[in-house]
């Protein structure tokens, strides 16, 4: 591993310091210019999955520890899935604090230590130091070219948004910018390569080792006990990413079971030691994933959204887009620097699993491009220092600009590297402008919500107990579930139990021919406690709940209304 000065940590902690405070300026924008009749979410993105966020750390400031899906009527038990927001509500319960200052709190840290973890991994494959820094900057600023898209008027290219912006996992800013278990999840998937890596260069190493060193039996003993020591700290880590990001870890056990595979044939032998080391990674977490397991077996409810979330990968193409800077930057370096192949197999490793991934045949697709950013980063800034830096420095157009007197050799490929780190940055400056003017500007809907549904919500939570159900539009419940906290017919396009079937009958509900006896039954059918009628419900149909005696208001402000159902 590098040896990184404390200067030098120091440097590396204000950056990512000042890094994460780049990312709360959208927020504190959001909060300081909210428009009167308008309240801030606290969101910048994918609005609707943010709410269950929200609704499990209501949860949790109400005192659960494990997390009942409030997005959909039917009873069920509460289960220890999704528990990382609700154990952040019981930390704003325990601090006196509220959920909004946890929540960026959380978001903040979670950054700080992702960006410092990069680092640390950076500087385990990169010992020099000008590779070193502009493979850290390009893993925190650095994106694809889907700016290029949108300037070429193609926003839905092959049907799908850009990856860059869409997928906040495709880069470490993105990821930064959204959501504090992305953040956790991927300075985890950091943490476990790394100790490959240790697993990797120990078995590799272990031959020059007996030859160079006095006691070679002493101190591959030494170095087995210390690798030994971090497969059991990455294990106790990937407890934390099965609370955080559970779905991660099939990156973590695909990129662990190539690397056991690799080595395996390059020794020609089993290597129980390293196997062992690896599989103690993965055998700490295990009763977690088992008892998801149980889960999924046991609570038709939980077994049903797990089957609803799908998150389809975009287009292959999409991928080349994000990515394709840096895959033929490290393809160079890979290529014109095939000595240095051997230290850099593990990163490859890691990528060629999330491409497999990707389009495997399972549910969430998309999420395993997490984190894969980073190698990717490594791999480009060498091939970019190392490869096209010197090729450049030797061309006669750099010869003739250093002859100048003013110019010199070491500046200009300073300024080079920072032309290099803007370009790549385009994506994510792009993003940060833009979330920073929805934020500040045109506040858009479900971002900031008019005050009426917060107060109607707010109403709903202090005057109704947790288990009632509220009909609304899909809008409306998405809203309520997570202010609120009671159950709702439909409020999320995955927690929702047969979503479809309940979207067209809440849409048949409101309609204007639909009969008051078929109302009457959905009513009885999902135990609806309260019909919510305003703006959104308007527009699904003419259906005036005022107009019939099943259904008397209990609340009412200047555009909601709130009925409660007669048994």
């Amino acid at each position: 591993m590098t040896t990184i000065t404390r200067k030098e940590w120091l440097t590396a902690a204000v950056v990512a310091l000042a890094t994460a405070v780049l990312t709360l300026i959208p927020y504190w924008l959001g909060n300081l210019l909210a428009a009167d009749d308008l309240v801030y979410m606290q969101l910048i993105m994918n609005p609707e999955d943010a709410q269950t966020y929200w609704a499990k750390m209501l949860q949790g400031f109400n005192g659960a520890w494990l997390y009942t899906i409030p997005f959909t009527p039917e009873p069920h038990a509460a289960a220890g899935v999704g528990v990382f927001y609700v154990w952040l509500g019981q930390l704003a319960r325990g601090l006196g604090t509220s959920l909004t200052a946890v929540w960026h709190g959380s978001r903040f840290v979670a950054s700080i230590i992702l960006f410092l973890t990069t680092f640390r991994f950076v500087a385990a494959f990169l010992p020099d130091r000008r590779s070193r820094w502009t493979a850290y900057l390009l893993a925190l600023y650095g994106s694809g070219l889907g700016w290029l898209l949108f300037v070429l008027g193609q926003n839905y290219w092959l049907g799908v948004f850009p990856v860059d912006f869409k997928q906040p996992g495709a880069h470490l800013f993105f990821t930064a910018l959204t959501f504090p278990h992305i953040s956790l999840g991927t300075a985890v998937i950091l943490l476990d390569v790394l100790v490959l890596k240790k697993i990797w260069d120990g078995e590799l190493d272990a031959k020059t080792q007996r030859h160079k060193e006095k006691n070679p039996r002493q101190s591959a003993k030494s170095a087995a006990k210390q690798t030994w020591r971090w497969a059991i700290l990455t294990g106790l880590a990937n407890v934390l990413l099965g609370v955080a990001y559970p779905f991660l870890i099939y990156i973590v056990a695909g990129t662990a079971v190539l690397t056991y595979l690799v080595l395996t044939i390059q020794q020609r032998q089993i290597l129980w030691r390293e196997g062992w080391q690896i599989a103690t990674i993965f055998l700490i977490p295990a009763p977690l994933y088992l008892y998801y397991l149980t889960v999924w077996r046991s609570n038709e409810v939980f077994r049903l959204w797990d089957a609803q979330a799908g998150t389809p990968a975009a287009p292959w193409p999409h991928y080349l887009v994000a990515f394709a800077p840096m895959l033929l930057l490290a393809a160079l370096f890979a290529w014109r620097r095939p000595e240095k192949r051997p230290h850099f197999t593990i990163l490859w490793l890691w990528i060629i699993t999330a491409a497999l991934l990707l389009y495997s045949p399972l549910n969430p697709q998309r999420r395993f491009i997490q984190g894969v950013h980073v190698p990717l980063a490594v791999l480009a800034a060498a091939g970019f220092v190392q490869v096209v830096l010197p090729r450049w420095q030797n061309g006669r157009l750099w010869q003739k600009i250093i002859a100048h007197p003013r110019y010199e050799t070491a500046k200009l490929r300073r300024f080079v590297i920072m032309l290099f780190l803007l370009g790549m940055s385009l994506s994510n400056f792009y993003l940060w402008l833009d979330v920073t003017r929805i934020a500040a500007l045109t506040q858009p809907d479900l971002f900031f919500r008019p005050v009426a549904e917060v107060e109607a919500a707010d109403w709903l939570r202090q005057n109704s107990e947790g288990t009632a159900v509220v009909l609304g539009s899909y809008q409306t419940g998405n809203l309520v579930a997570a202010r609120s906290g009671q159950r709702v017919m439909l409020g999320h396009w995955a927690e929702t139990v047969d979503f479809t079937g309940k979207e067209t009958a809440v849409a048949q509900f409101f309609a204007t021919n639909t009969s008051d006896t078929w109302r009457q039954e959905l009513l009885r059918q999902f135990a609806v406690d309260y019909v919510w009628f305003g703006p959104r419900e308007q527009e699904l149909g003419r259906f005036d709940p005022a107009t019939v005696d099943y259904l008397i208001p209990v609340y009412e402000n200047r555009s909601i209304t709130l009925y409660s159902v007669l048994p």
